[in-house]
């Protein structure tokens, strides 16, 4: 099993180290002659507004002009959800066992520390506002500060605020199983790969958001474009943590949770 474990690691560093090492892939650190510091930058500035439809030259470079790349970052993310499944799913569940180790009593000695929060207020009213701060992030994103990876964290908080105060039993808001929660993170990168594909429907070419087959200005057509890919990038990063969420509590259980 070590002898396994030292290949691993080994295997790993190769790949990360040899493509540096015999590939220069990356310009130097300052290069005044690089491709960014010559022309890319420049044409990023000039054209965002007019090419893009969009104030946020942010949000153009990461889910426009760089749509392609973005894609497999959301792909990695709804990955890396999938790999805590499978970590976790190797090892026996464990319950109240940890909790045990650290407080060796059998009984409360006193209240439950969340029996302070004001659930009714939490439930009511605080979850509802940042859901609806998370739409608007997510629908304003190409406009203004925010986007897809903000929105998706906005409500993977809310539902961590859910499982922490109120009662498995009466969770209505997510009340989700694990394998429908990894199901509907894979629909975050399907979501964002049809914005490419309408591209390719149109006659261009993969994330060609200005050959969508919509009778509309070209400018416009990339707003579409943007927000569907915003859209795949918070399914993907909410329901992502969600999973990763799920699967730490399916393992571990609060004292909350038999109040």
């Amino acid at each position: 099993m070590q002898l396994r474990r030292v290949i691993t690691v080994l295997i790993m560093v190769t790949i990360l180290v040899v493509p540096f090492v015999a590939f220069r892939v990356l310009p130097e650190i300052g290069d005044p002659n690089s491709a960014p510091n010559s022309h890319v930058t420049d044409y990023y500035i000039e054209h965002t507004i007019s090419e893009c439809n969009s104030p946020n030259m942010v949000t153009s470079i990461i889910v426009d002009y760089r749509a392609f790349d973005t894609m497999f970052e959301t792909t990695v993310m709804f990955l890396s959800g999938v790999a805590v499944i499978l970590i976790l799913s190797n090892k026996p569940k464990k319950r109240d066992d940890m909790f045990r180790k650290f407080n060796p009593c059998t009984t409360n000695t006193g209240p439950s520390i969340f029996k302070t929060v004001n659930k009714d207020v939490m439930i009511s009213i605080i979850e509802p506002l940042i859901l609806i701060y998370a739409i608007y992030v997510l629908f304003h994103g190409e406009v203004s500060l925010g986007g897809g990876f903000q929105a998706g964290a906005l409500i993977g908080m809310t539902y961590l605020l859910d499982v922490m105060v109120v009662k498995r039993k009466d969770r209505d808001i997510f009340n989700y199983s694990l394998e429908r929660s990894v199901s509907v993170a894979g629909t975050g990168p399907f979501i964002y790969a049809v914005g490419g594909i309408l591209g390719l429907i149109g006659g261009g070419l993969f994330m060609e958001f200005e050959a969508i087959p919509l009778p509309i200005e070209a400018p416009e057509l990339h707003s579409i474009g943007i927000l569907i890919v915003e859209v795949g990038v918070t399914v993907g990063v909410m329901c992502t943590i969600i999973t990763i969420l799920k699967a730490i509590m399916d393992r571990v259980s609060f004292d909350d949770d038999n109040d």
